[in-house]
């Protein structure tokens, strides 16, 4: 019989994956325009904001910029790997989590007016114009990434049956993850729910539409992802260190 995938390496990939398109968002986003930015400095991080001395719209843009672009790196990276394995998934996952986060950001910000693109668009006029751009755009382009994704899967050959395996758990553990750390936050509890559950559960949601997406041209395929130890000890120390280092907030 076929073996099916570890659920625990799938859970410690997953939280790997969570934790460095986070980093992605805030550092290599946020934190890198803001030392371009004149004016602007880095204060502390945490893995609900960059806090800074002074606002920008290039640093307010640049957090989702940088998913977007490295969500797009992972995914042909991952298409230049042979076989389906741990790291395969993992890049596969960063990517989708990158696109995903980057793309809804547009949505989250347009539906409700707050948000890294509510500061990029406050003061523009008309105000209504800019919001419904954002929406419209945002949606377009969260659509355009859950069908790349279901693609980068289904060019895994992964079997049909082991999607949901796939998905579901990384869902789930990598959402609690950011709920988990954002509990931590020292600059507002609100925060807990409109960038915690947000990011983890809400801007992931179209994660949970890629088994059944991919089922539409994936018809055969035999891969599932083998127990991995090392990928397992990995996902707990990125976790651990994710909620009570970072998720506290790192003074810089």
């Amino acid at each position: 019989m076929r073996p099916r995938s570890s659920t625990p390496t799938v859970i410690g990939v997953a939280l790997c994956a969570y934790v460095a398109a986070d980093l992605i968002h805030e550092v290599l986003g946020h934190g890198v325009a803001s030392f371009l930015t004149p004016g602007v400095r880095a204060l502390s991080l945490s893995s609900v904001a960059l806090q800074t001395s002074g606002q920008s719209r290039f640093v307010s843009a640049a957090g989702s910029i940088a998913n977007v672009l490295a969500g797009a790196a992972a995914l042909l990276l991952a298409r230049g790997r042979r076989g389906f394995d741990a790291t395969r998934y993992f890049l596969l996952l960063l990517g989708a989590v990158d696109l995903l986060n980057g793309t809804g950001y547009l949505l989250f910000s347009g539906v409700l007016g707050i948000g890294d693109w509510a500061a990029v668009v406050r003061g523009l006029e008309p105000a209504f114009a800019w919001r419904t751009g954002l929406c419209v755009v945002g949606a377009a382009t969260y659509a355009a990434s859950m069908l790349l994704i279901a693609r980068e899967f289904t060019r895994a050959e992964v079997a049909p049956d082991e999607m949901r395996p796939l998905i579901l758990p990384a869902y789930i553990s990598g959402g609690l993850l950011m709920v988990a750390a954002a509990a931590m936050n020292p600059i507002d509890p609100l925060l807990i729910l409109t960038s915690g559950a947000s990011a983890g559960f809400g801007a992931m949601a179209g994660l949970l539409a890629v088994p059944a997406l991919a089922a539409r041209t994936l018809r055969s395929g035999a891969a599932a992802l083998e127990r991995s130890v090392p990928w397992m000890i990995a996902g707990a120390a990125a976790g651990l260190f994710f909620v009570f280092v970072v998720g506290r907030g790192i003074k810089l």
